[in-house]
């Protein structure tokens, strides 16, 4: 019988330090998407008065904590990243399953009253120097066919994931 004997003694102080390390590490790059795609999102998200833009912003994974986000906080972004309607049927099933459910929490989902989409309608046609009493026809428009999706958010994300992962690689 052959035996070998092993010293193992301050290798689990070694791994410890590697962990922390690593989790580190992990970290400094979950924040760096987030950052970063935040940064893409208000690049490609639709500008009329700033308000979506200014309300993308990252939630920052916290020391030990392996979760960062990306929030959006205006009330109608996922009308603009996935349109309504026809618009949003034929958009959202070229998406991956994940972001399908995701839009079906949208579906049938209002962002106010009709007297509320006719004011700020009107307010969007007065900035674009469109005569605002055309405010009803276009609405009727709108509500009947929707609106184009505006993808801001999906390829910031879809980008920036592909890179986190071959950087973590």
């Amino acid at each position: 019988m052959i035996t070998i004997k092993v010293d193992v003694r301050g290798i689990e102080a070694k791994l410890d330090k590697a962990k922390k390390g690593i989790s580190e590490t992990m970290v400094s790059e979950l924040n760096r998407w987030a950052v970063l795609t935040v940064n893409d999102a208000k690049q490609m998200a639709p500008v009329d008065e700033g308000f979506l833009r200014n309300s993308i912003s990252p939630v920052l994974a916290a020391p030990g904590n392996l979760k960062a986000f990306v929030v959006v906080s205006a009330n109608y972004a996922a009308y603009i990243e996935f349109g309504t309607r026809s618009f949003a049927a034929a958009y959202v099933s070229s998406l991956p399953a994940d972001w399908q459910q995701y839009a079906a929490t949208f579906r049938g989902s209002t962002g106010g009253t009709y007297q509320d989409f006719i004011i700020r309608l009107m307010g969007w046609m007065k900035r674009k120097g469109i005569d605002e009493d055309a405010a009803y026809v276009i609405a009727k428009k709108i509500l009947r066919t929707g609106i184009r999706p505006h993808p801001f958010l999906f390829p910031a994300v879809q980008k920036n994931t592909i890179e986190l992962k071959n950087r973590l690689k």
